[in-house]
């Protein structure tokens, strides 16, 4: 059987379906920098689908010298930090009409400046790369040096997850929402704390430490660095933070721990050890984990970090007009049954460090 003859659309034919010159067609449907009034855009895009025509995107890389795209570059895509600052920048550059492509560095920095070397021969309109580690890329170092080739060569380059000067950044209000929370529980009656520090080298931990330490202070209640455990940043990480807190046999009303996961490897240990969580012991964490093995979803205190909003953001300052501020993404504090609170007679009726300990002791061995 003979191959039937493959007929192309071309933007001529759109133009002639929609009754507009070439120009116009081209000027709504590559894009153009003059406006197009409505009523022939709207024409022009009925005659496109009813012709079948789509887009050449090489096409116009070629005509416009970069990619109508967004470059979305992030770490390990399991971790829910990078899924969710991608979920919201898919979401808003689909919102604008834009195509994402999104790539991982695997954790990999050398993977990671291979893929921005790469993206400066692609040309994307813009690039967004997402970080978390305590590697900021400097002035003169080689992924700064890519970066500022990608905008000099395609476009815009927004980083999420750490300043970078000169390169444009967008940091999580870690400080401001630790800060909240603090507040908060001196507000439902708490007076003695530890905190469980997941990766110190984390800014976005250090920050939240910080947080904390402020609004303590604030309320007149000093953190002590005794009171403050570091550990890695997973289940078995408050786990382990939570057998040396027994080992220093500390008698605390709340204990924040400075990821969720931290907090809920934590309160499994403190549990199997005979402690009533949140009875003789509070929590609250930070992150706003979905999945809680103790029952219901928002059972434990924590604090949302905005890390949708600021994917979103990234995007809208990537293809913005002009440099400028962004919009501060704001951190919610949310009150779990972690945290029941301290009626204001608690304390006078708190038992000592030591009989509170002895009593744990006793129901554990009787158990």
């Amino acid at each position: 059987m003979p191959n039937e003859s493959k007929v192309t659309t071309r933007l001529a034919d759109v133009a002639r379906e929609a009754g507009v010159s070439p120009s116009t067609a081209s000027r709504v449907l590559n894009g153009s920098a003059r406006q197009v009034a409505d009523e022939y855009r709207e024409r022009v895009l009925a005659a496109a689908e009813r012709v079948g025509y789509t887009t050449n995107l090489a096409a116009q890389a070629t005509a416009r010298g970069r990619y109508p795209a967004i470059a979305l570059v992030v770490g390990d895509i399991r971790d829910q930090f990078f899924a969710r600052i991608a979920f919201g920048a898919v979401r808003e550059a689909a919102r604008r009409g834009y195509v994402l492509n999104l790539l991982s560095t695997e954790g990999d920095t050398d993977r990671e400046r291979g893929l921005v070397h790469d993206l400066r021969r692609q040309r994307p309109e813009a690039l967004v790369l997402v970080r978390k580690r305590d590697t900021t890329p400097m002035a003169g170092s080689k992924l700064m040096q890519e970066l500022m080739g990608f905008e000099r060569e395609s476009g815009r380059v927004v980083i999420v997850g750490e300043p970078s000067e000169p390169v444009l950044a967008i940091r999580p209000p870690d400080f401001d929402g630790a800060k909240d929370l603090a507040t908060a529980m001196l507000g439902l009656g708490y007076r003695d704390f530890a905190v469980f520090l997941s990766d110190p080298k984390v800014p976005s931990a250090r920050d939240r430490l910080d947080g904390f330490r402020a609004g303590l202070s604030a309320g007149g209640v000093a953190l002590p660095d005794s009171r403050v455990y570091p550990t890695e940043q997973s289940f078995l990480g408050g786990a382990s933070s939570a057998a040396e807190y027994l080992a220093d046999g500390r008698d605390t009303e709340l204990i924040f721990c400075t990821e969720d996961e931290v907090a809920l490897g934590a309160i499994h240990h403190l549990r199997s050890e005979g402690y009533d969580v949140p009875g003789e012991l509070a929590f609250a964490g930070y992150g706003r984990r979905r999945q809680n093995p103790f029952g219901e979803d928002d059972w434990l205190t924590t604090v949302r970090s905005p890390l949708e909003e600021m994917g979103a953001a990234a995007v809208d300052a990537a293809l913005g007009p002009a440099y400028g501020s962004v919009p501060a993404s704001v951190a919610e504090v949310h009150i779990g049954g972690s945290t029941p609170g301290r009626a204001a007679d608690d304390g006078p009726e708190k038992p000592s460090g030591n009989a509170s300990r002895k009593s744990r002791s006793a129901r554990r061995a009787r158990a």
